[in-house]
């Protein structure tokens, strides 16, 4: 598959370049996650999720809206959903073909006030706590195994998190107030990116993607340098947006899902 990405860092895409529209999901959603092998999972206003092939075709499905809102999965491995219900306090894991493989609450954590949860690079799963400041590392079954100081005590404006996402050895938490927030594997505290108002962030290739309406940008986390990436005109308006392998998928208003590729100006 032609590799689309990193061609933007170097300036090779422009606003004007055109897209093909590869095909529009049927189900109206109300956000979307993307793994590793490009299937998609649209989360309804029902709280259904349901899982696409990157063809477009519909795989499983998984409900179970007796737990209030589904705010937030992490597909980072297709083999261990997570997803998030904050009025519960709970996470639950699903596996490859959506069944539930377990329910965790997080009061048994001694976590109060959950905002942002995101699965680590060991499986185990990292949860920013609100009432107590504290990013916390917790195993599946909510055994405590690392957590940071209390950072309102280490920061004059600690984080109002609502994204949390891990790769390698960093987790980064997103505060669209004040920027993102990077912490160690050991949840110890390193920095602020000054880059607030975006809705949503992700991680490829090194790369962070920051999304809020009317722009989808990359942050290079080396160079420290921030780039617009291009959309279509439609993208404008879209509630949601993001680029990975080649592909760039915009939720609308109306909750449908679009999936472009890039014409053949991009391609390597």
């Amino acid at each position: 598959m032609p590799v689309l990405f990193p061609l933007f860092l170097f300036g090779q895409a422009t606003s004007k370049d055109s897209f093909s529209l590869l095909h529009t999901l049927p189900l109206e959603a109300k956000y979307f996650a993307i793994d590793k092998l490009r299937q998609v999972y649209l989360v309804t206003s029902a709280n259904e999720v349901v899982k696409y092939s990157q063809e477009g075709k519909e795989l499983f499905r998984y409900n179970n809206n007796t737990r209030g809102n589904l705010s937030y999965i992490d597909a980072t491995d297709p083999f261990n959903l997570l997803l998030f219900y904050p009025e519960l306090q709970a996470i639950a894991t699903l596996d490859r073909t959506m069944n539930e493989t377990a329910l965790l609450l997080l009061f048994s954590a001694d976590i109060i006030n959950a905002t942002a949860i995101a699965l680590a690079n060991d499986n185990n799963i990292w949860v920013y706590d609100q009432a107590t400041f504290q990013l916390v590392k917790i195993a599946p079954d909510g055994a405590v195994l690392a957590s940071s100081d209390n950072l309102s005590a280490q920061l004059p404006h600690p984080p109002a998190a609502s994204q949390a996402i891990a790769r390698e050895n960093m987790v980064y938490l997103n505060d669209s107030e004040k920027g993102i927030f990077l912490f160690d594997g050991f949840a110890q505290y390193h920095q602020l990116l000054p880059l607030p108002a975006y809705e949503h962030i992700w991680m490829l290739d090194g790369h962070l993607q920051l999304f809020k309406k009317g722009e989808l940008s990359a942050y290079n986390l080396k160079a420290l340098k921030k780039v617009r990436l291009p959309m279509p005109t439609v993208g404008k308006q879209a509630i949601q947006a993001r680029w990975q392998g080649g592909r760039l998928y915009l939720l609308s208003e109306d909750g449908r899902l679009s999936v472009y590729e890039k014409d053949e100006g991009m391609r390597e």
